[in-house]
């Protein structure tokens, strides 16, 4: 089996944010190039990773999904795995699917808890994170504990280069690509 690459897909407040609150949709504040960039990502993603919270803010029945909770729950539906990823690492998450779809290319899409299950495991492969130009003052951080309000900063911090950057519209919507700097 090979072994998947992960990459962090996120969009961000200018000082740091994914969201005002649990189940806070994104598209209900980004801009339509990042939802068009994001849904293309997540269309030719092999499975996408995220939390419950995450998911119930978006659900898709039709995507492939591995979906971390605490009360775990198995199959939900057939593309759809709930699992509690204590005592796991993101190697088991490929193996866990591979009868249902090969994981060669997945998306990490959120939140804070499931982005720092991955950074701690060492497997964020790439990240490509949208920064709008949007200020919230307060809500979910990129990371638990996450002190830098430059998100991209918050990359930076946690062992990550910039790989490439652009402006995504004349509002100052920024993509920026991140790798680990081990690479």
């Amino acid at each position: 089996m090979t072994r998947p690459t992960f990459t962090l897909v996120v969009v961000a407040s200018a000082d740091g944010f994914i969201a005002r609150r649990s189940g806070d949709n994104p598209a209900g504040w980004a801009s339509a190039e990042e939802q068009a960039l994001f849904l293309d990502r997540v269309a030719a993603a092999d499975w996408a990773v995220m939390g419950r919270l995450t998911h119930q803010a978006a659900d898709r029945p039709d995507r492939r999904r591995v979906v971390f909770s605490g009360r775990g729950g198995g199959w939900r539906r057939p593309g759809q795995l709930w699992l509690d990823p204590a005592g796991l690492d993101p190697d088991a998450l490929a193996a866990r699917v591979a009868k249902v779809h090969p994981m060669r290319d997945a998306l990490i899409l959120g939140g804070t808890r499931v982005h720092d299950w991955f950074l701690a495991h060492g497997r964020i492969d790439a990240v490509s994170l949208t920064v709008e130009p949007v200020r919230f003052g307060a809500g979910l951080p990129i990371f638990s504990g996450q002190q830098e309000r430059d998100p991209v900063e918050a990359f930076l911090a946690r062992g990550f280069r910039v790989a490439a950057a652009r402006r995504l519209n004349m509002a100052g919507t920024r993509l920026v690509e991140l790798v680990p700097a081990r690479t």
